[in-house]
């Protein structure tokens, strides 16, 4: 039988930092759960928002573009597409980089004789971090680039790899992730907020405004959930200047090597 260990052994080592944090996620978990659906429908009524199927939302031009994802949202979009976990998902880096344009036919690459996936090629879709001296905290002595998550891949001009280019169809609707489903809004320290949107303000039923509710504090409550549990599990590592030496060696061959932490664990990617 697999032993997961109690809370006490889990949180041992942590800096005090770190149980702070994690102490706060308990207790903003257990508001987040007692809060009022009809209240935050009530202001997602007032507020407005019909999606106009405009498809800036998936695209790097016109804004901070990345879909943070849980490892259970990875999963469901593997079963859908068939596709393996690295095909979906990639680490969880800054939007620092600049967007290239895409080569001829890569755009629609992810569409090519298959109405729901195709084949992606990976060399073509990954992200490499192309100026570790901003992540020089988040590099281990061995040039590991450390992430904290997992996002959505994005084509190289930095669009959704699952978008549609003619139609702004989104080739994984009927399991899109929770950040999708709920734009523009999302929660944070309790509050309501929207992103930048040309929906809103547009007139939304009180059932609509229902069902956004409900699957706003869904996903709330689950992106809570599953930082504390990778909190619980994140082990500190050291800095050192030969490992940033290392890493940035690696990037002039063309490589990135991570190790990305989520509620599951640590895995590590050659990217």
């Amino acid at each position: 039988m697999e032993n997961s260990g109690s809370s006490n052994d889990r949180n041992s080592g942590k800096t005090e930092y770190q149980l702070t944090l994690i102490d706060a996620l308990k207790k903003e978990i257990e508001i987040a759960r007692r809060l009022d659906p009809e209240k935050l429908a009530a202001e997602i009524k007032k507020t407005g928002f019909s999606c106009q199927n405009c498809g800036k939302c998936c695209k790097r031009a016109f804004g901070d573009n990345r879909v943070v994802l849980t490892p259970q949202e990875i999963e469901k979009i593997q079963k859908y597409t068939d596709l393996s976990k690295l095909e979906v998902a990639g680490p969880l880096i800054p939007d620092i980089s600049c967007p290239e344009e895409a080569g001829e036919g890569e755009e629609d690459r992810v569409a090519e004789n298959s109405s729901i996936m195709p084949e992606i090629d990976e060399k073509k879709t990954s992200e490499p971090f192309r100026t570790p001296e901003l992540l020089k905290e988040d590099i281990d002595p061995d040039g590991n680039i450390h992430a904290y998550g997992w996002m959505l891949r994005r084509k190289r001009n930095g669009d959704c790899v699952f978008l549609e280019k003619d139609t702004n169809r989104c080739r994984i609707y009927p399991v899109r992730p929770m950040l999708c489903s709920t734009y523009p809004f999302y929660i944070e320290g309790l509050k309501l907020y929207t992103c930048e949107c040309e929906g809103l303000g547009v007139h939304i039923s009180a059932e609509e405004s229902r069902k956004l509710a409900g699957s706003l504090l869904s996903r709330y409550v689950s992106e809570l959930e599953d930082t504390l549990a990778m909190y619980e599990k994140y082990e500190d590592f050291e800095r050192t200047e030969k490992g940033h030496e290392i890493a940035k060696n690696n990037l002039e061959k063309g490589t990135c090597i991570y190790i990305v932490h989520d509620s599951r664990g640590i895995t590590k990617i050659i990217d």
